[in-house]
């Protein structure tokens, strides 16, 4: 699968309010992109259409200091739950960080960049939720 699906996953939204479809997308379905040149971390799609973005996100270990995401910014809002964390969030345009711990939430109104940092020894689990404009 690949970024081309994204927008249209598992089916076109649209199409699929307008038919009435009803899809499960098990695991092992998932639409899963390795994303960030510099700091990659997975993303497993379960929804990518013009209404939302559901998926969850591994931020691994290992390294020189702290994983991260790469840098990055919605146009809609965003809200990320952590099911294995801690996750440090940093907003670089007001040098603030949150942390994030295991079954806690983080809402990102759209437009705020951020990065996610893992400072932990175990990898970063988290769904997430997009408004239109990922």
């Amino acid at each position: 699968m690949s970024l081309e699906k994204l927008g249209a996953y598992p089916v076109d939204g649209a199409q699929a309010r307008k038919r009435g479809d009803l899809v499960k997308v098990a695991k092992s379905d998932r639409l899963n992109i390795v994303s960030g040149r510099d700091h990659p971390v997975l993303i497993q799609f379960c929804v990518s259409n013009d209404y939302m973005h559901v998926g969850e996100l591994t931020i691994p270990v290992g390294g020189v200091g702290p994983r991260a995401s790469e840098p990055d910014s919605h146009g809609g809002d965003a809200v990320f739950y952590v099911l294995q964390g801690p996750a440090t969030f940093y907003l670089a345009d007001t040098d603030e960080t949150f942390h994030i711990r295991d079954g806690e939430s983080f809402f990102l109104p759209g437009g705020i960049s951020y990065q996610c940092l893992n400072y932990g020894s175990n990898p970063i689990r988290m769904v997430f939720t997009i408004a239109p404009g990922l």
